[in-house]
């Protein structure tokens, strides 16, 4: 072999081995698998938990008036509508036959009267007569009496008057047509003197009472919540639904509502004052289909790890839950990420983003 050959091939073994004894080892720290997480520290904090219903509005004074004699219909003073003043007349029931039968019973009762004064003045002063006969007398006298008074107030009665100050809601009875007792004449829907009526749930019957805070919306003003005193809560179930009522006084002022529009009720249903509350995303099943969570703990090296956490859960509303059982205040929850850890594996801790978005703004 030529000796240049053999020079080089000295010359390229060197350099190799030069360059392997001084290639750096791989450390080991390289080779574990991490992942990057955002964690929480957790605190205790009130938790509430709300039942949302479906309401309608109500007139707490909502009546049908009646006749309370017979007769036709002889003229309506209103028209529907219209605002009425308590007492205000709003019809008239033809009164003729009645006004006959006054006169009749009025010279009756005066013929009665006489009968029965002259009896009982001959019975004291002469002695002439019989004591049976002024008591009789005196019967008729009164039988008449009542009878006048009774045709009194049913002509009195012949003249419908708003029981309250109200709005014509709807005239049931036409003008001629013939009125009995207890006909309905007209609707009478109280004047701002609404409420917002709801059924809840069996299974709350001990969760909401008189005075407990409702929130009130209406779809077409959704900004404009109300939030209200429950003013009733009804003591039997309705056998069909299985709910109570309960039943939420409007402002007086509200008078752009109307009956029977459907509103939005939210009532609260249960109260933690001291909890440590959570997100439900952030919680996992192991293997034995436990519920767990992740927070940050450390090897023997110090390094950041993820330690499974079993956990006992509470009460829930929307996406919180109460961790009744395996947290305390001040463990750092792991948030974003704890869906791609194991126990003891690597974590790589980094600053929370809406933590951060929220300071920038």
């Amino acid at each position: 072999m030529p000796k240049i050959t053999v020079v080089l091939l000295l010359i390229v073994g060197i350099v190799v081995g030069c360059s392997e004894e001084q290639a750096p080892q791989q450390s080991k720290d390289e080779l574990v698998k991490s992942v990057t997480v955002e964690t929480q520290e957790l605190d205790l904090q009130p938790f509430e938990q709300y039942l949302k219903l479906v309401g309608s509005v109500e007139a707490q004074n909502d009546v049908r008036v009646s006749a309370e004699v017979s007769g036709r219909v002889q003229k309506y003073y209103v028209e529907q509508g219209d605002r009425v003043q308590k007492g205000e007349a709003m019809l008239k029931i033809d009164d003729s036959k009645l006004q006959r039968e006054q006169a009749r019973l009025q010279a009756q009762t005066q013929q009665a009267r006489e009968q029965y004064q002259r009896l009982k003045r001959v019975f004291e002063q002469d002695s002439i007569g019989s004591e049976i006969d002024v008591i009789n007398a005196k019967s008729n006298y009164e039988q008449s009496k009542a009878a006048l008074e009774s045709i009194n107030v049913d002509l009195k009665n012949t003249t419908v008057r708003a029981p309250f100050n109200a709005t014509v809601d709807k005239i049931m009875m036409e003008q001629g047509e013939m009125a009995s007792p207890g006909a309905v004449l007209l609707r009478l829907i109280g004047n701002n003197q609404f409420k917002v009526s709801a059924g809840v749930p069996s299974t709350y019957s001990n969760a909401v009472t008189k005075g407990d805070m409702a929130e009130i919306w209406f779809d077409v003003k959704q900004a404009d919540t109300l939030r209200l005193p429950i003013s009733f809560v009804g003591e039997s179930i309705d056998p069909q639904a299985r709910t109570f009522e309960i039943e939420v006084k409007l402002p007086p002022q509200s008078q752009h509502y109307k009956v029977d529009m459907i509103c939005n009720v939210k009532v609260r249903t249960f109260r933690e004052d001291s909890a440590i509350v959570i997100g439900k995303e952030y919680i996992s099943k192991n293997e034995e289909d436990n519920n767990v969570v992740y927070t940050v703990g450390q090897d023997s090296a110090g390094n950041h790890i993820a330690r499974m956490r079993p956990v006992q859960l509470g009460s829930s509303y929307k996406n919180d839950v109460i961790i009744s059982k395996g947290l305390t205040p001040g463990d750092r929850l792991i948030t974003v990420g704890s869906s791609f850890l194991q126990d003891a594996m690597r974590i790589n801790i980094v600053e929370n983003r809406e933590r951060n978005i929220a300071q920038e703004n």
